[in-house]
């Protein structure tokens, strides 16, 4: 018993290794529904593209439930990639959300803020998209007239 007393003060003094959280549901290329926001044209063939997705986080201990809402937006034309198609784009998308999600879920903490994770998802999500396809961007749901795809169930189960 004294044992246990002085690992959980250990514990509580240093910090515990936890086991990874355990990650269900991926988003898939179909949830990024990217709606073209510039054109590529002749004298400015760059073009934008960008998707609102609204995703449901749910803390698997607690139950504790919550939006994520980021905006992701892709060049259509870069000078690193040339053309970026829309099912490159979408694949790229979907793949880099779903490595920053589960890197930002499995190691999350127990009781940690929905709000702290997201964010801290929104930044690791930029930072890999970025590396991916350059002048990428995620942030806040803020262009006019982009989709807005929900991703995960309502009901709170395995998307």
């Amino acid at each position: 018993m004294r044992w246990m007393m002085l690992a959980g003060l250990l514990c509580l003094g240093v910090g515990c290794v936890h086991e990874p959280n355990r990650i269900t549901g991926r988003i898939t290329p179909k949830h990024f529904e990217f709606t073209t926001i510039v054109q590529p044209r002749r004298e400015d063939p760059y073009g934008w593209r960008a998707v609102c997705i609204n995703a449901r986080i749910t803390h698997g201990d607690s139950g504790a439930t919550d939006a994520c809402k980021f905006e992701v937006g892709l060049p259509i034309y870069n000078q690193q990639q040339h053309e970026v198609p829309l099912d490159v784009a979408q694949f790229v998308a979907a793949d880099v959300a779903n490595r920053a999600g589960y890197k930002v879920l499995s190691e999350a903490h127990p009781g940690e803020m929905m709000a702290v994770l997201c964010r801290q998802f929104k930044v690791l999500y930029q930072e890999l998209l970025k590396e991916e396809v350059s002048g990428a961007r995620v942030g806040d749901c803020a262009t006019r007239g982009v989709k807005v795809v929900h991703f995960g169930p309502p009901d709170g189960g395995v998307p």
